[in-house]
This record gives C-alpha cells, sequence and structure tokens, in this order.
C-alpha cells in the first residue's frame, strides 16, 4: 500500500487506481503537481516578488487593455449616416 498527503497535509491511504502503473506515468504526475503548486502560488523555493513587480512581463496585458479602452471611449459611427443616399445591391444576410 502506498500514501499521500492531501490538501490539509494530513497522510491518507491511495486507492489502486491512484497509484501510478509506471515509472514514466509517475513522473508526469509530479510535474502536473509541482506545476500545479506553482502556479497557486505555494512554491516556497519561488521569489514570486520578482515576477509580480517586473514591468516587463505585463506588457501583452496592458497593450490589450489600452486597446479594450480606446474601443470602450470610440463613440459609434455609421459610413453613411446623414448622407441621404439608401443602400442598393447586396444585403448581407445569407439565402441558401
Amino acid at each position: 500500500m502506498s500514501y499521500r498527503r492531501d490538501v490539509n497535509g494530513e497522510i491518507v491511504a491511495e486507492e489502486k487506481d491512484e497509484v501510478p502503473a509506471t515509472k514514466e506515468e509517475g513522473e508526469k504526475r509530479w510535474r502536473k503537481q509541482i506545476e500545479l503548486r506553482f502556479l497557486r502560488g505555494d512554491d516556497v523555493d519561488f521569489d514570486y516578488s520578482v515576477v509580480d513587480e517586473a514591468d516587463h512581463y505585463d506588457g501583452p496585458e496592458e497593450a490589450r487593455d489600452m486597446e479594450e479602452q480606446w474601443f470602450e471611449e470610440e463613440e459609434e459611427s455609421f459610413t453613411r449616416e446623414g448622407s441621404g443616399s439608401s443602400l442598393k445591391g447586396e444585403t448581407g444576410i445569407q439565402d441558401f
């Protein structure tokens, strides 16, 4: 029988289907757990403040925020508004 720690850190027995069948599967599961721990911010060996305070990592988000703000501030306008002409030709509706 093998054991593992639950979310509270207590040692509990593993079910048979929770035990990896191969070394490769065990490594894959271990890597996934390490990745999840890092993403949750629970990795005690990593200084998250270095990344959190680095402005060069905020580039894509900042650019997207500026673009969203531009679209929100833009006033709606139509190209034929007030021109007195009516649209002719295709309606833009697909008929099958």
